[in-house]
């Protein structure tokens, strides 16, 4: 009876710890804060803002809130993180569904780990910062 006990024991132990570990990657994976460390590392400056609460920029996005930065006068990314990449996506489509019939300043939207990345811009559409957008592409790689 107690080779059963430890069995059963050793089980639930053995479970809670895949558990815990699934948990930390999910949480951890795409992490906002590694994000703009990378910025940093590649020397692209960016400083967390507050915008305006109207803006399309700042809505919720399945659920979640957006962290904004600065990266240059007129240039933000806002971010959204997820636990998973499939949210992600469906955040992206979802973004893209709500503003298809607003006329919205110039904008780039990206998946990014688990992360839903818009990168705005206050220039014609042609005109944004392609070194930006090249270092949000290879965050991931």
């Amino acid at each position: 009876m107690k080779r059963g006990y430890f069995i059963k024991k050793f089980k639930f132990i053995l479970l809670t710890l895949v558990c815990l570990l699934a948990l930390s990657y999910l949480l951890y994976k795409g992490n906002i804060d590694k994000f703009k460390e990378y910025l940093s590392k590649v020397e692209f400056e960016n400083q967390e803002v507050t915008i305006n609460n109207g803006s399309m920029f700042d809505n919720r996005q399945l659920g979640k809130s957006p962290q904004h930065l600065k990266v240059t006068d007129g240039d933000f990314l806002h971010i959204y993180k997820y636990p998973s990449n499939l949210l992600a996506k469906e955040a992206s489509k979802s973004f893209k569904r709500k503003t298809e019939k607003y006329n919205m300043v110039s904008h780039n939207l990206y998946v990014v780990e688990n992360m839903f990345i818009i990168y705005e811009y206050q220039r014609s559409l042609d005109d944004y910062d392609k070194s930006l957008d090249e270092i949000i592409r290879d965050y991931e790689e």
